[in-house]
């Protein structure tokens, strides 16, 4: 005789590019360590009731959401595929560093022309980040990384925002820009006014923009995100043991 979860369901597993169908009951949870070992503490365990690919990701949204004023020190989420924009979105709202993989199915998109004198800048958001077009003299064109000099936080009473501190390279001389990223701002977000001529302007849910998708705060191809996200994985050691706790299959 074989016990059976009632819970049990069928779900999605192994990310969304490979993505198989599994049986079973799909759990959550939320961990932290620091460097040293026999340090891992378990925050937080949830049921995931749905069986879509998407279900984790908005359990994981409330599971954060809740721990947010919690654990001391606690600066952002390390996640895997499961997140999109619209989670990021939320947790960077709340002043959270999101570090995850970009997906394969967001592709480069015109962001802004800039023409600050002699010179013009095609941006473009590319792997995370704002790249720059340049032409090539066979009539082809390239999305040259823009580097970022800082990750600028700016909490508000309400939500926080983020900016990537720009360093353009130009033959007249290189120029400071200012790129607001991790957040899709809507119609009554106070930043979608102009300080500098006191108008609106246009939100990105207005414009059909969603920025989460397209700018994140720590891109991929960055160091910083080559040194965070390895935790990820870290985090396997801890499905191992509930599986061998357990007696079954995940």
């Amino acid at each position: 005789m074989r016990r059976v979860d009632p819970a049990a369901r069928l779900y999605y597993e192994n990310g969304e590019q490979e993505k198989r169908v599994a049986r079973g009951t799909k759990w959550f949870f939320v961990s932290g360590r620091d460097d040293g070992y026999w340090r891992r503490v378990i925050l937080c365990f949830r049921h995931v009731a749905g069986g879509e690919y998407e279900d984790e990701a908005a359990v994981a949204v409330r599971a954060f959401t809740g721990l947010r004023p919690e654990p001391p020190g606690c600066m952002g989420v390390v996640y895997d595929g499961a997140f999109h924009g619209v989670h990021r979105d939320a947790l960077a709202r709340l002043g959270l560093l999101v570090i995850n993989k970009q997906h394969g199915s967001v592709k480069p998109r015109a962001y802004e022309l800039l023409r600050p004198g002699r010179c013009r800048h095609d941006l473009w958001c590319d792997q995370g980040r704002i790249a720059e077009r340049i032409l090539l003299d066979d009539g082809t064109s390239v999305l040259a990384p823009v580097p970022v000099t800082r990750l600028e936080h700016r909490e508000g009473r309400d939500k926080s925002r983020w900016y990537h501190l720009l360093r353009i390279p130009c033959r007249h001389g290189d120029h400071a820009h200012r790129v607001q990223v991790g957040i899709t701002t809507a119609p009554d977000d106070r930043g979608v006014w102009d300080a500098s001529t006191g108008k609106r302007r246009p939100s990105d849910i207005e414009r059909g923009f969603h920025r989460a998708e397209y700018l994140q705060q720590i891109p991929e191809a960055t160091l910083a995100h080559q040194l965070v996200y390895p935790h990820r994985s870290d985090a396997e050691s801890v499905h191992n043991q509930l599986i061998r706790a357990c007696g079954t299959t995940a």
